[in-house]
């Protein structure tokens, strides 16, 4: 079995290296970048994959029909066996609609496991394995999810700097140092500018800020949208064999070579597609410093989340504000959509 995952992946990346427009690499990265730069161990993930049967696709007309795949960045530290799920996203590749839409989900978010505990939402891939982080998502969320994709960071800021940076707008002045022995000192002055990779990697690694994890993701989905743009250049197609080199050591997927190529090859059409992203809505959680077991935790309403979920993926609704009133989270019901 071993030596047959050997083959496949082997295989895999060598077509990778040369299709040119890989629309699974174009999402994967930009999610492996928002969540720092890290060394994952992948055998963790390999292991997983041992029970897929690659014969079998998980995407019927991949080039036809929408598809939706989990993006999952992690925090892992070196020695550890997953760590925690530091960016999670939904992306909806909607050929019929024209629409790329990519929804966040807070890493704090409260969520309940197939135990019947509740935990944060960042503690699958550490407590399971990718399948269990696709698992509770659909769950949340109410919908299927085709396949994931799961990135460690090792190749972020080089990708970054062969596309020649990234055009984003710094809202405020990020100064900060994270401790690490790597890549620490984040340093962002506000203002409209063009970020190299060690930068873009702290534009979307910073934390302190009023809105918290919330802010987090609206960073992480402007730097999803700058990648995406700049990747669909034409200046930038040259350069994607060696994009495409750099970020394999980065992706591990349960999605078959064969969808993989297929998606690949209709890469074109996707530059004139409509960009959609939101943040899956809710309300803050504040822990009672006088009990111990109390956690800071994103808090939604379940029967919202799908509504929400289905109305952004499917008409392509987005919430204007996803910070809500606890009370309004505790109470929300669903609209008369009839009037």
């Amino acid at each position: 079995m071993r030596k047959r995952l050997q083959q496949r992946k082997s295989s895999t990346k060598r077509v990778l290296q040369w299709v040119v427009g890989a629309t699974l690499t174009v999402v994967a990265t930009s999610a492996g970048a928002y969540a720092g730069l890290r060394s994952f161990p992948m055998h963790t993930v390999h292991a997983a994959h041992e029970t897929h049967e690659t014969s079998q696709s998980p995407l019927q007309h991949p080039t036809r029909d929408p598809i939706q795949l989990l993006l999952i960045g992690t925090d892992a530290r070196p020695k550890d066996d997953r760590g925690n799920t530091d960016v999670l996203m939904v992306a909806r590749l909607d050929p019929i609609r024209h629409r790329i839409s990519i929804l966040s989900i807070p890493r704090d978010t409260q969520v309940a496991y197939p135990d019947g505990k509740y935990h944060k939402i960042n503690q699958s891939l550490q407590l399971g394995n990718p399948e269990l982080t696709k698992q509770i998502v659909q769950r949340l969320l109410g919908i299927p999810i085709d396949g994931y994709v799961l990135a460690d960071f090792r190749g972020i800021i080089q990708i970054v700097n062969l596309i020649g940076g990234l055009s984003i707008n710094v809202p405020e002045r990020m100064h900060y140092d994270t401790g690490d022995k790597e890549h620490h000192r984040i340093w962002l002055e506000p203002g409209f500018q063009t970020l190299d990779g060690e930068q873009a990697l702290g534009f979307v690694r910073f934390r302190h800020d009023a809105l918290g994890d919330v802010g987090r993701t609206e960073r992480q989905q402007e730097f999803m949208r700058a990648f995406y743009n700049k990747l669909m250049q034409p200046s930038t197609f040259t350069k994607l064999p060696s994009i495409l080199h750099a970020a394999w050591s980065a992706l591990d997927t349960d999605i078959p070579l064969m969808d993989i190529l297929s998606l690949s090859s209709h890469a074109e059409q996707y530059r004139s597609y409509r960009f959609l992203h939101e943040t899956l809505p809710g309300s803050f959680h504040n822990p009672d410093p006088r009990d111990p077991t109390d956690l800071s935790y994103w808090v939604v309403n379940p029967a919202e989340a799908q509504f929400v979920a289905r109305q952004f993926f499917l008409d392509g609704k987005e919430v204007s504000n996803p910070i809500q009133d606890p009370h309004q989270t505790q109470t929300w019901h669903l609209p008369n959509l009839s009037r």
